[in-house]
């Protein structure tokens, strides 16, 4: 788990070194596409981290193979995926690439229009290599939050399913933050320059992210913690047996809420300055 910790939290730092180049002014339809591309990057791990969920409990009823919940997956969790069985294409991978293709390819929609920075202006391309790049970020981290299968008792698999669904939930609305930031930016009310990630210069967005009450962060941690173990605590079970630590490791080291959220903020943070890439308020951006 060690190891895997390590290596998610450098490949989100990767992300975060990679500088934007700088763009002209987004249209009204290039920032829209920016907004839904954002939206249905959140729906869309939320939907993949279901069909993740739903094969783990399925393995643990005896209904299924472990195998098929991790990457490249396999029989009806694959298919949740990807789907190839029918032609409206209803898997997680499907419907994100074709929210894309609808807010911001020509070529699906005629009102749309693809922001340069997206792909040199080829949505078609983009919706593809986005799909990839969320994707892989999710394959990330669904080994380390479902370390444990065969042998996990009935709180160990809990805390996986609670941490896989509060991630998720962290997931959208640290979109939802610097979505609401960007707009913001996009009509003057705050300077350009303001939503910067992963630490933004706008003061109701850094309250979204890391208000220690109310902010996502805050309600993440508490949210893993509360099935997994107590704040603070390091060992398998909370001081009032309802709450159980995977043994993923010896000695176990199964990441606490705020080991969780630290790591899925990097990781998403990542990923705002290749979404909201042109600038929003008509000067060129760097």
């Amino acid at each position: 788990m060690r190891n895997f910790r390590q290596a998610t939290l450098l490949a989100g730092a990767g992300l975060l070194l990679l500088a934007p180049l700088a763009f002209a002014a987004a249209t009204d339809a290039e920032f829209k596409c920016e907004q839904s591309a954002d939206k249905a990057g959140a729906k869309f791990v939320a939907s993949k981290s279901k069909c993740i969920q739903k094969c783990s409990a399925n393995a643990w009823k005896g209904l299924g193979s472990f195998s098929d919940c991790f990457p490249p997956y396999g029989g009806s969790t694959a298919q949740c995926i990807d789907d190839t069985s029918s032609l409206d294409k209803k898997g997680a991978e499907d419907k994100f690439r074709n929210a894309i293709l609808k807010a911001c390819d020509v070529g699906t929609n005629t009102s749309a229009d693809c922001p340069e920075c997206y792909s040199g202006g080829d949505c078609t391309t983009e919706a593809a290599d986005r799909v990839q790049n969320v994707e892989g970020q999710v394959d990330d981290f669904g080994p380390g939050v479902f370390c444990e299968q065969p042998g996990a008792d009935k709180l160990e698999t809990g805390c996986e399913q609670n941490t896989a669904k509060t991630l998720a939930k962290l997931v959208a609305t640290i979109n939802k933050c610097y979505d609401k930031c960007n707009a913001n930016m996009r009509k003057g009310t705050i300077p350009p320059g303001s939503c910067n990630a992963p630490s933004p210069s706008d003061a109701a967005t850094t309250a979204c992210l890391s208000d220690p009450l109310k902010g996502a962060q805050a309600k993440a941690i508490a949210g893993v913690n509360k099935k997994c173990r107590a704040v603070g605590e390091t060992t398998k079970g909370a001081n009032d047996g309802t709450t159980a630590v995977p043994d993923c490791t010896t000695p176990n080291d199964y990441p606490d809420g705020s080991a969780w959220v630290n790591l899925v903020t990097l990781a998403i943070s990542g990923n705002v300055p290749g979404t909201y890439c042109s600038s929003p308020s008509g000067a060129f951006i760097q």
